[in-house]
């Protein structure tokens, strides 16, 4: 009877040890897909950014031609203006000039001169508006010159960068779906506990390795060392060690050489 439950411990440890074994190859198998997509998603990761900022860039130049088109508009409503004004001035001139010759005393004449006099200045008052108005419309027309030219350049750079974008995207979204399924694949022979476990490591990780291999006796990941007694413990996959310094799951070169692509 002792004979036989001694059998069926060393059959469930085993049990146990092949469990803990599949679960640490599950691991490092999904940090490795894991990492593969990291990668992709950073390769095409600023492209989109870039994007996004020319996208912007593009929007606001054209804003800017449009309010200085609208300027234009109201600076050559104001000179069309100015230019009427000249006119009736003109014709007011003209209208008590004719009077001045039917006047009977000089209170007339000086009334109707003085009247000549006020539509002399408004004139020049319109003539000097309209100088104001051309030189302002004249600046707002080169600036308009130069936001066209950057705008155009601005737009080519946006074609290009989308196409480029297309072209990452076509290239490697394949793979990405291949490898997001495979890792849906990983994480599902992992438990829920460890799983969690897993991914609150790789957040808190700048490179994003939660499972790393031992290399020259030093954690794979902040590189301290790692005791003797604990690699022996990480070789006999019985349970997951994770590491002392910085929390990361290890793994030795038995489950490293097991991972294929």
């Amino acid at each position: 009877m002792a004979e036989k439950k001694e059998v069926k411990n060393m059959l469930n440890e085993e049990q146990v040890e092949i469990s803990i074994e599949q679960k640490l190859e599950a691991l490092y198998t999904l940090q490795q897909v894991d990492s593969k997509i990291d990668k992709i998603r950073a390769y095409r990761g600023e492209l989109p950014l870039e994007v996004q900022d020319l996208e912007d860039e593009v929007a606001g130049l054209e804003t800017r031609i449009n309010n200085f088109q609208e300027d234009t508009k109201k600076f050559n409503t104001e000179i069309a203006n100015y230019k009427i004004k000249i006119k009736e001035a003109e014709a007011l001139i003209k209208k008590y000039e004719n009077q001045q010759n039917n006047v009977r005393n000089n209170r007339e004449y000086d009334s109707i001169s003085k009247e000549i006099e006020y539509q002399q200045l408004d004139i020049q008052l319109s003539e000097k508006r309209i100088r104001e108005a051309t030189a302002k419309s004249d600046d707002i027309a080169a600036k308009i010159g130069t936001a066209q030219q950057r705008l155009e350049e601005r737009k080519n750079d946006l074609t290009a960068k989308k196409e480029e974008l297309n072209s990452i995207v076509e290239e490697t979204q394949k793979e990405e779906e291949s490898l997001l399924k495979r890792s849906a694949e990983c994480e599902g022979l992992i438990e829920e506990r460890l799983l969690v476990a897993y991914k609150r490591i790789r957040k808190n990780a700048r490179n994003g390795l939660a499972v790393v291999g031992i290399n020259r006796d030093a954690c794979g990941g902040c590189f301290n060392k790692i005791p003797p007694q604990h690699q022996l413990d990480i070789c006999t996959h019985k349970k997951i060690i994770v590491c002392e310094y910085c929390g990361r799951i290890l793994v030795d070169k038995e489950i490293i050489e097991k991972y294929h692509e």
